[in-house]
């Protein structure tokens, strides 16, 4: 391993990944190689102001022994370091208030991170939600973005998985992580956790073996959206780490989406009044996410071939809502009365179609087909 990296992980490590305290350090030596030999000597006159507990960790993880082992525990578990000085280290996630100073990767961070937007939500997330999550990390990383989420349990697992069906995308997805890079939570997500590393990345700050507890969420909340141009926040309780990560972004000057939920259901509640507090623009489709970005998207993102998908693919409900629209363009109420099935199914299946762009939602819920994106293809 790259002596500097070696001595970054020794800084890292003595200040127990304490952003400010490492870079005031760097700061007083003037440089990582000067910090390290003087410390390493056992002189502290430049720092005389720190406590003795960093002290002894200055002194304990200077010790090159230690250095060796700890740098031989990465590289067996094939974990790379981004320090703050490299190329690969997100440019976004430089320019935010106390940014980390290395990222632990496992996978390959890009040194041109195309177009990164979180998609954020509810650990307990209605189907509804998992729903849209998956469609809406798929249509995103079709289109060229690159998906951004913790990778927690519902709506983060679920955009994660909606992300990798994107054949086309070099990286598809980024799991950021509340724990060490050792740690899969959940436990579940373990196949999940491979097939990110291998098509995208997973990064962290927390030193290895550091467990995923609740204060550990709020302060990786900070990277997920701070790597990001746009948070896209897909259900949230009145009170959540997902609405925290929303205000996060918001004072780092990110864009801030939500998709709209139904009125009576309680985790649709933090979005919805998301949206009507002007505090995140109203998202239906990837699109309306792309759009906001045309400067870093381009034409190749927003305006690129429209997807095919066939006509099978649609199921029983959505096939006959599509051979309706067909003959034009119509309400739900008139859809309801070409199409024999429950309310809420035709709901949801609408609620699909629009997410995967087959049809559009014009003023006054009216739904017409989106030829622009989509092309319906009928199997031979």
């Amino acid at each position: 391993m790259d002596e500097t990296i070696r001595l970054w992980l020794w800084l890292n490590y003595a200040t127990n990944r304490n952003p400010r305290l490492f870079f005031e350090i760097l700061s007083r030596y003037g440089g990582i190689e000067e910090a390290y030999e003087t410390i390493a000597s056992r002189d502290f006159t430049e720092i005389e102001d720190v406590s003795s507990a960093v002290r002894e960790r200055l002194i304990a993880a200077s010790d090159p022994s230690f250095l060796d082992r700890y740098c031989g525990w990465l590289i067996k578990n094939g974990v790379s370091v981004v320090t703050a000085e490299s190329d690969a280290y997100p440019k976004l996630l430089s320019e935010i208030y106390d940014p980390p100073s290395l990222l632990f990767v496992k996978g390959t961070l890009p040194e041109d991170l195309r177009l990164p937007i979180a998609v954020v939500g509810a650990r307990n997330c209605t189907a509804y939600g998992r729903d849209v999550a998956t469609l809406l990390g798929e249509q995103l990383s079709e289109r060229g973005a690159t998906v951004v989420t913790g990778l927690a349990a519902g709506i983060d697992t679920a955009a994660a998985k909606g992300a990798l069906k994107a054949n086309a995308s070099a990286c598809p997805v980024i799991g950021v992580l509340g724990c060490g890079i050792d740690q899969v939570y959940p436990k579940e997500n373990q196949t999940l956790f491979a097939e990110v590393a291998e098509r995208g990345a997973i990064v962290t700050e927390f030193l290895p073996k550091t467990p995923p507890v609740a204060a550990n969420f709020p302060i990786r909340n900070r990277i997920l959206s701070g790597m990001s141009r746009g948070v896209a926040v897909i259900e949230a309780g009145e009170r959540s780490g997902t609405s925290i990560t929303a205000e996060a972004a918001r004072e780092q000057g990110r864009e801030v989406f939500a998709v709209p939920g139904r009125i009576t259901d309680p985790m649709s509640v933090g979005t919805n009044r998301m949206i009507t507090r002007g505090e995140a623009k109203a998202v239906t489709c990837a699109y309306d996410i792309l759009s906001e970005f045309t400067d870093d998207a381009g034409e190749d993102v927003l305006n690129g071939e429209a997807k095919r998908v066939t006509f099978t693919s649609l199921g029983p409900v959505g096939q006959e809502i599509y051979m309706a629209l067909l003959q034009g363009e119509k309400d739900a109420d008139e859809l309801l009365e070409w199409i024999d099935c429950p309310p809420q199914e035709l709901n949801a299946t609408l609620t699909r179609l629009l997410f995967s762009e087959v049809i559009q939602q014009l003023p006054g819920r009216i739904y017409a087909l989106d030829t622009i994106h989509t092309v319906v293809t009928f199997d031979q």
